[in-house]
């Protein structure tokens, strides 16, 4: 959940809470009940986006108010009580917002990640007989759901200090995940000799799965250490999970580790309130339209290179709600105060930086659904590591069982008993159903084998001509050691995989 608290009274402050759950949360919809009311209850007002992943708001009340939403929250549910809240005080009065206004939305960031929310109507719907149902509409939710797990395979959080020094590294790359509007105000510029800057020149959220896609980009991230960063570090948790997936999916992809500024712009420069590596202005979306460091001086940063898009006058505020004209396009514009007029009566006329070179954006976008099928069967068999840390690399080391094979792809209405005549009754020993977290069977397993033999004589038959299990071709992969091995430990063998509560 993120929000962003504001403070009408005449000695304001501002305050910025993140926290995220993965999708498909069964308690959001009791979440945005609880916030509006805790809201409510403090006169806090302002606006927000639920999501069955979060909660982001843009929020504005009293000192007293903001702090008493926040206690609230934290004795409402202990997640809460890990969140960052980050409060910012001498916020102008007119600042505030006058009512409350939280939407449900399908994704807190628009990358394209949701799910079908159509599906979701199958939640209530019953049947006498729901075994074999039950299966079917799983399959079609797993396949509709894109999102990559923030817990499995989001990035590593640094502290503003730690990714100050961060951006001093060589062997490091900066991707800016924010809009190029945003971008053109004000971003960070790495010392020489430093990390190279990346400018994924995004119109909108949606465009960077194709970015991060596309060939160039991965030649560019590949082997080098990432560091992301976004406003308040809400669309960097998205972002580095989304990578960490498709490098854990994807073999020739491989970073050395994955990694964004807790808190954002905003944390770093109320840490560095000289700037530090930041040049610019923090382009915001409530009503203090942009921020900068407390004591940065203008005479600091010489090379932004914002400017009115009409008289090509250097000019870094947003004012007026000015839009690119060409078709499909339609991002901010900037318009000085000369030009305004001018851009009021000739909206046409208007050309964003992006339009004007004639750039286009990554066409080719990622099958989002094959990715994480991919990533997650890779945890599950032990093939990779979802998030490093210290820069290590993401693969585990190859130290495999002689005794146990990862199956997937294996047909939703399928027995134990089948699964060993169509592999080998000589050779299967015990077979362990995998589930997800609601205790629903996807098509996947772990054999225990009878000898190091069985296993050479499963694999040898996959490789030659494939193995089918009721029909159905399967994948049969090695696995790797974790912690896990007493998972055959007093095991009881079910004969029919598990199919949730």
């Amino acid at each position: 959940m993120m929000a962003r608290l504001l403070d009408p009274r005449t000695l304001r402050e501002n305050s910025s809470i993140t926290r995220w759950l993965d999708p498909r949360n069964p308690e959001h919809k009791r979440a945005i009940k609880t916030v509006i009311s805790i809201a409510t209850r403090h006169s806090v007002t302002g606006r927000g986006r639920v999501a069955p992943e979060g909660l982001n708001c843009t929020l504005t009340g009293s000192p007293a108010g903001i702090r008493s939403f926040c206690g609230d929250l934290r004795e409402w549910d202990e997640i809460f009580r890990e969140t960052d809240f980050k409060i910012t005080d001498g916020v102008e009065l007119g600042k505030m917002f006058r009512q409350l206004s939280i939407r449900k939305t399908d994704e807190l960031v628009a990358y394209g990640l949701a799910g079908d929310p159509r599906l979701d109507r199958f939640n209530h719907t019953r049947h006498l007989n729901s075994f074999h149902v039950k299966f079917e509409i799983h399959e079609r939710r797993r396949q509709t759901e894109k999102a990559p797990s923030i817990k499995k395979f989001g990035g590593t959080h640094l502290e503003a200090d730690e990714y100050h020094r961060a951006m001093e590294d060589p062997d490091a790359v900066i991707i800016d995940v924010r809009n190029a509007y945003e971008s053109s105000i004000g971003g960070f510029r790495p010392p020489e000799g430093g990390a190279e800057l990346i400018d994924p020149k995004m119109r909108n959220s949606i465009e960077f799965p194709k970015w991060l896609n596309s060939e160039e980009t991965r030649e560019r991230i590949n082997g080098k250490k990432v560091l992301m960063y976004c406003t308040g570090g809400i669309r960097c948790e998205r972002a580095s999970a989304l990578l960490n997936e498709m490098s854990a999916a994807i073999d020739d992809l491989n970073p050395k580790g994955v990694y964004h500024c807790r808190g954002g712009i905003e944390r770093y420069v109320k840490t560095y309130q000289s700037g530090g590596y930041w040049t610019g202005k923090n382009y915001l979306f409530d009503k203090r339209m942009e921020q900068t460091p407390s004591q940065a001086k203008a005479a600091d940063h010489p090379d932004v290179h914002a400017k009115c898009c009409l008289c090509l006058a250097p000019w870094d505020s947003y004012r007026g709600q000015f839009k690119c004209s060409r078709n499909l396009c339609g991002v901010p514009v900037i318009v000085c105060e000369k030009c305004a007029a001018v851009a009021t009566d000739k909206p046409g006329k208007l050309v964003c930086d992006l339009c004007r070179e004639g750039h286009r954006a990554p066409s080719e976008a990622p099958d989002l659904v094959g990715l994480k099928r991919r990533a997650e069967e890779a945890l599950e068999s032990g093939g990779a590591s979802a998030t490093p840390a210290g820069g290590n690399e993401k693969k585990r080391p190859r130290i495999l069982y002689e005794d146990r094979l990862f199956v997937r792809r294996l047909p939703l209405v399928v027995t134990a008993s089948r699964i060993k005549e169509d592999v080998g009754l000589k050779d299967v020993r015990n077979i362990h159903w995998l589930s997800d977290r609601k205790g629903l069977f996807y098509g996947s397993c772990i054999l225990q084998l009878k000898s190091p033999e069985s296993l050479q004589n499963i694999l040898e038959r996959s490789n030659k001509g494939g193995i089918r299990v009721n029909g159905k071709k399967v994948k049969i992969a090695e696995c790797y050691k974790r912690d896990d091995s007493n998972l055959f430990d007093k095991f009881c063998q079910r004969e029919y995989p598990p199919v949730g509560c």
